[in-house]
């Protein structure tokens, strides 16, 4: 009896070493992981830090004369060339030694008692580019690059004793892949005439008849998104039509279930590992009409050029004399590209300037304010791709709102310059028309 339960003693022992050990190892590898992720997150912070920084921005204003009758397709093919500062593919090399990332552009709207201005900031190698993108379709525009940064006219510490601020940035209600209201649903086969069709008419409006410590400011950050839109769309179209992703291999541990189960039922019927790919379905489901039309909307979204977007808006003015409803009124302007049934615009519960409801009300309001400011002023776009697969937690970078993806149509429908219909008082233009002497003009000797 004493032999049996010494046997029974020791093979519990190995049981409870065996555990014990694969306890131990589950711990230092989920710790090792955690190290790794924070340290090689820190050294991508520190290197792409360091690239950004090195980049020679330009700041270039642009101005449109009135009347101008150009529809907004003109720029969609704007944002389509933009596309071109695209680098196919940054080598491994290049993204863990120098920090190269992919290369963004910002498209701005600035509001002051001087009226509404317009401005493209950029890296200067890709000056050329955005130049021609723009005289392309809009000849008659002018380009000049600005003498200074509108945003130094304030301190870099804002909000302080004089000055206060609200701000937010927009970002998508739902998945990227679902698109919001563009342009041909405000103006369709209707004219120029009706003002209220410009989807920017709301927005310029808004931003007209400033204070003069009043500022609203308006930006759009863009960055290639290197075809995952499409493939989005693609699985979310697959989706609607009943057909099955195929499962990706589950690796040790789904490998070792699948052989223990397998083991398991060995006398009763055939093995059957679950890491094959089944083949899809080609059965597709009977949708409605509503249905139907999403998946068609999706689809065209993904066929058009995107890029990764970010949006973020400030307002500006002296504490004493501060319009909140100022605000207010520009996030509510872009609720006018939202649909029931498709995608819409929000403003981000992360970064919109709106105390906490229980602790630490002020100070974290405070920090908000100058948070989204920094970010603002420093065109901040969000260095970790919301492509990459990251840990959230101990993602270090500091900005905390990821980029989501618009297509070129949207792009066009948020930014571009008011057609002739759009009367706000407050849009400043070209008053005349630059050009070049004739060919034939005399020339005294």
């Amino acid at each position: 009896m004493d032999v049996i339960l010494g046997i029974i003693g020791g093979s519990l022992n190995q049981v409870l070493w065996v555990v014990s050990t694969f306890f131990w190892i589950v711990i230092a590898i989920f710790i090792g992981r955690i190290l790794f992720t924070y340290i090689k997150n820190w050294w991508l912070d520190r290197v792409q830090d360091k690239f950004v920084g090195d980049i020679d921005w330009v700041l270039l204003e642009l101005r449109f004369p009135k009347g101008n009758m150009i529809f907004p397709k003109a720029m969609e093919q704007v944002f389509a060339s933009f596309y071109q500062i695209y680098s196919f593919g940054i080598k491994p090399e290049k993204r863990w030694l120098e920090g190269q990332i992919e290369e963004w552009i910002s498209a701005e709207m600035v509001s002051s008692k001087d009226g509404i201005r317009f401005f493209i900031r950029v890296n200067k190698n890709f000056r050329a580019l955005v130049e021609s993108a723009i005289f392309s379709q809009y000849p008659n525009a002018e380009i000049v690059e600005a003498e200074s940064d509108y945003i130094d006219e304030f301190s870099k510490d804002l909000p302080n004793d004089e000055y206060d601020l609200l701000g937010t940035d927009i970002v998508l209600g739902r998945d990227d892949s679902y698109p919001i209201k563009t342009y041909p649903y405000f103006f369709g086969e209707r004219k120029f005439e009706e003002q209220e069709l410009d989807p920017i008419s709301i927005l310029a409006e808004t931003m007209s008849d400033l204070k003069s410590d009043e500022r609203i400011w308006v930006q759009v950050l863009i960055r290639p998104d290197g075809g995952e839109l499409k493939k989005r769309s693609d699985k979310v179209i697959d989706k609607m039509l009943g057909k099955k992703e195929a499962e990706k291999p589950k690796g040790i541990i789904g490998g070792t279930t699948d052989f223990a189960r397998n083991l398991a039922y060995a006398p009763v019927q055939s093995p059957e590992w679950m890491a094959a790919a089944p083949k899809p379905e080609e059965k597709a489901k009977n949708l409605n009409a509503i249905e139907s039309e999403v998946m068609k909307a999706v689809g065209r979204k993904g066929a058009k050029t995107a890029f990764e977007t970010m949006i973020r808006t400030i307002y500006i003015d002296k504490k004493d004399n501060f319009t909140r409803s100022n605000f207010t009124a520009v996030t509510s302007a872009f609720q006018q590209f939202n649909t029931r049934d498709l995608n819409y615009l929000r403003p981000s519960a992360l970064t919109y300037t709106k105390s906490p409801r229980f602790f630490f009300k002020k100070s974290a309001l405070l920090r908000k304010k100058k948070n989204i400011f920094q970010h603002y002023i420093g065109r901040s776009f969000s260095i970790f791709s919301n492509l990459e697969e990251t840990t959230p937690f101990l993602n270090i970078n500091k900005q905390s709102v990821p980029p989501f993806l618009l297509n070129i149509e949207e792009l066009a429908t948020i930014y571009h310059p008011p057609i002739m219909s759009v009367v706000a008082s407050g849009l400043r233009s070209l008053e005349a028309k630059k050009g070049v002497p004739p060919a034939n003009l005399p020339i005294e000797e």
